[in-house]
């Protein structure tokens, strides 16, 4: 699975709910109930446990499925032969799950609302998803390149994001801002491609350089340094017009840190 990929499903496989804590742990392992001659066995031949195939999950009000393991194969019990076919869960005596299988291995995954309507369609061999929220409206859709996100009602773009950039769109179309992301630093740009802030990172450490604010007038607002994640030394910060207004000392973390190596 690519970097992309994970990020779509950590990200973007969110789906409204309406069923409550107790009824969601109830169905979190439920991905072979009723299909007792079939079990996913890993590269080895070894069985494994559909909780370390897929997973389902909530956070903040949304629930969305992961994949965790592509690796794994559905195989029938007795043979050992990969499946082809479709499995469907049901619940109310309602299907509202669907993962669809070819020589083991998922290539399509399908979810519906308790109402029928369906949430999510991701399809793993061209790398595309769409979630829809319970009243039909798109909610999100995504490629593998990039994941869009959408206004309910107008259904026009909300935001843009891909592995370096994140735009961001108000609700008559017109791009408001967006972040560019490197490997050391993350700029964000108003709509009209003016730098409004710039922040260092290192890998392993999070905020780790300069750190630099503007105002859309393109006077500098603040500016400071960060040493491994911690602010260091003088920050200060400007009004519009260039005069500062505030100033404030923190610790030096690089003499700080060098003394308790030593």
């Amino acid at each position: 699975m690519t970097h992309l990929s994970r990020a779509i499903f950590a990200l973007c496989f969110l789906l409204l709910i309406t069923s409550c804590a107790e009824e969601s742990n109830r169905r979190e392992h439920y991905f072979l109930d009723g299909y007792d001659n079939l079990e996913f066995r890993d590269p080895s031949g070894n069985p494994v446990s559909p909780r370390d195939y897929i997973r389902q999950t909530t956070r903040n009000g949304y629930r969305y499925y992961l994949v965790i393991d592509t690796s794994l194969t559905l195989v029938h019990k007795r043979s050992g032969d990969p499946y082809t076919g479709y499995i469907r869960t049901f619940h109310r005596d309602r299907y509202n799950i669907q993962g669809e299988f070819e020589d083991g291995k998922i290539f399509r995954l399908r979810y519906w609302h308790p109402n029928r309507v369906l949430a999510m369609d991701r399809n793993f061999r061209d790398e595309t998803m769409s979630l829809w929220s319970s009243g039909g409206s798109l909610v999100a859709a995504a490629n593998d390149k990039e994941v869009y996100f959408y206004y309910s009602g107008s259904q026009d773009i909300k935001e843009i994001r891909s592995d370096i950039m994140h735009s961001y769109f108000d609700r008559e179309g017109e791009l408001e801002r967006y972040t560019v992301s490197r490997d050391t630093a993350s700029l964000l740009y108003d709509g009209d491609g003016n730098l409004l802030r710039y922040l260092s990172f290192k890998a392993g450490v999070g905020l780790h350089g300069s750190v630099k604010e503007w105002y859309p007038n393109g006077q500098l607002k603040v500016r400071g340094e960060y040493v491994n994640g911690r602010q260091s030394g003088i920050w200060i910060e400007y009004d519009s017009l260039g005069n500062e207004v505030e100033r404030e000392v923190y610790p030096d973390r690089d003499s700080a840190e060098q003394s308790e190596l030593n």
